[in-house]
Order: structure tokens, then C-alpha cells, then sequence
């Protein structure tokens, strides 16, 4: 049972935990935040989590409060503190107290912890369906806690059956709300987009292990090319690897979960044992 989060770099009960009504993350959206899986009790790619949330700190121009080791020790006590073994923890840095409502001060740090979602075994053995949506986040590449375009979707996502919107703009594919997309060619051929996009750490290991394999493009990706990808999967921390067998109107090659998305599953479960497996040496 989760009974404590952190704030500021102080351990406090989840009832304790509070945020003043002035900070700009209310008053403007104006925060970033990331967030990565708790495993046997330690971070999963921890390192890379830490330069993916420095980065976007950098990038809108907040200052970490904290050094990267001391930032590291908070995670470290507040696994501790909550005896955890498996869940997910999101870091959320917000633009601070602002007493004119919009310049950023001081920034305020939030650490929270949440039991991992889970997904239906289905989603994995029969793939999942996406919808089409024109649209292209403002600053991509930052991991920012505006999430208004994808929650106010989600009644029409659900009207047609989705499981996530798939962003797409002047004829390129980028991104769904939460993950990172590809497509798998009749050649084996995987394909994503190579900017524009929030680079997943989940993404980032997967095409790791793809090149391993197969051949691998990081480039523009045409929304016409949907209809001849013989696959098509999502990545991202809690999904791993997801195939995807339907795009709004348009079925992905057979309909059916293809071989090289099941490959790169089974392949980055493995990675997650090994990582695992050598924090504990």
C-alpha cells in the first residue's frame, strides 16, 4: 500500500501532500514531469529517465532544484519509505509559486508513486486499434504536463472503440498521446518517426534491440504508408511493446499481431531481466 509521497525533497503522507493554488502548473500548465516503473524494488533505466526529465527541464527553462544524486537519494528513500517492490513513479516539476500568474520562479518538485496499470492479455494477442487525429505538441521533444489535445479525445476515442489517438500533421505520423509508434514493412523494415516527437526510453531500448535484427529508419513517416505496413506496434514504459492492427478506417496488414512486434516484446522483457539482473551483482 503507497502511504507517502515527496515534496520539495521532503518525505511526506499522500494526505499531507499539497501544492499552493498560485504555482504556474495550476494557473498555466506550465510544468514538466516524467515517469518510470518501479522493479524488484529498484528504477528501470534509471539513468535514462534522469537525462530525458533534465532535458526538458532545460529545455522550458526550469532549473532542477536539486543535484542529480540528491534527486536520486529522494527516489531511493521514497522506495524505501513505501516498502515498494513494484509500481510506477512520476517526477513532476512545475513552473513554482508566481505572483503575477505567469512569470516562473522558484520550481516546485513532486514525487508520486502509483500501482502499475495493467492491460488485458488481449491487447497483446489480438493488437489494438488507434485513432487519427491532426494535431502536433508545441515543444515535442519536452516531456510537459499539457495533456489537453489527448484528454479531451478520449470521449471520441472511446465512441469508436481506440485505445489511444495517434497524432499525425501535414501528412506525417508522430506519435499517440502516451507512446512512441512504428510500422514494420514487407521487408522487415521498421519505421519511425525520427523527430517531432518525444524520444521514449522505451523506444530508445527497442530500436537498441531492432538493429540487432532488422533494418531500422528513423525518418518522416507518410501517413499513406499505413496502408501498406504489414505491422504496426506502440512502445512506451507501462505498454512495452503493444502491436497495433487497426488505424482508425485502415486495418494494419493482416489484422492480426505480427511476428516482429512479438519478437521485439519477447526480446525487450529479456532486456528488463538482465537489467535487473545486474544492479543485483
Amino acid at each position: 500500500m503507497i502511504k507517502y509521497y515527496s515534496v520539495n525533497g521532503k518525505i511526506v503522507t499522500k494526505e499531507e501532500a499539497s501544492l499552493g493554488i498560485n504555482d504556474l502548473s495550476i494557473l498555466r500548465g506550465y510544468g514538466i514531469f516524467d515517469y518510470f516503473l518501479i522493479k524488484q524494488g529498484r528504477p528501470l533505466f534509471f539513468d535514462d529517465y534522469l537525462d530525458r526529465m533534465q532535458h526538458s527541464a532545460k529545455s522550458i527553462g526550469l532549473p532542477l532544484p536539486f543535484s542529480r544524486q540528491e534527486l536520486k537519494q529522494q527516489i531511493y528513500d521514497l522506495i524505501k519509505a513505501n516498502d515498494l517492490e513494484e509500481a510506477g513513479m512520476k517526477l513532476i516539476l512545475t513552473g513554482g509559486y508566481s505572483e503575477d500568474g505567469y512569470t516562473p520562479t522558484t520550481p516546485n518538485m513532486l514525487i508520486l508513486v502509483a500501482t502499475l496499470p495493467s492491460y488485458p492479455l488481449t491487447h497483446y494477442t489480438e493488437g489494438i486499434k488507434l485513432m487519427l487525429h491532426e494535431y502536433h505538441r508545441t515543444f515535442p521533444t519536452v516531456k510537459s504536463i499539457n495533456y489537453l489535445m489527448g484528454v479531451n479525445l478520449i470521449p471520441q476515442m472511446k465512441a469508436v472503440g481506440a485505445e489511444d489517438v495517434l497524432f499525425h500533421f501535414e501528412g506525417h505520423i508522430h506519435e499517440t498521446t502516451r507512446a512512441n509508434f512504428f510500422i514494420v514493412k514487407n521487408d522487415d523494415t521498421i519505421v519511425t518517426a525520427g523527430e517531432g516527437i518525444l524520444e521514449g526510453i522505451t523506444r530508445k531500448k527497442t530500436l537498441e534491440l531492432a538493429r540487432k535484427c532488422y533494418p531500422v529508419e528513423e525518418r518522416n513517416l507518410k501517413i499513406d504508408e499505413l496502408q501498406t505496413a504489414k505491422e504496426a506496434f506502440i512502445s512506451s514504459s507501462t505498454i512495452q511493446v503493444m502491436p497495433v492492427v487497426q488505424v482508425s478506417e485502415t486495418t494494419i496488414g493482416n489484422g492480426k499481431p505480427g511476428r516482429v512486434s512479438q519478437h521485439l516484446r519477447q526480446l525487450f522483457r529479456e532486456l528488463e531481466k538482465e537489467y535487473l539482473s545486474a544492479l543485483l551483482v
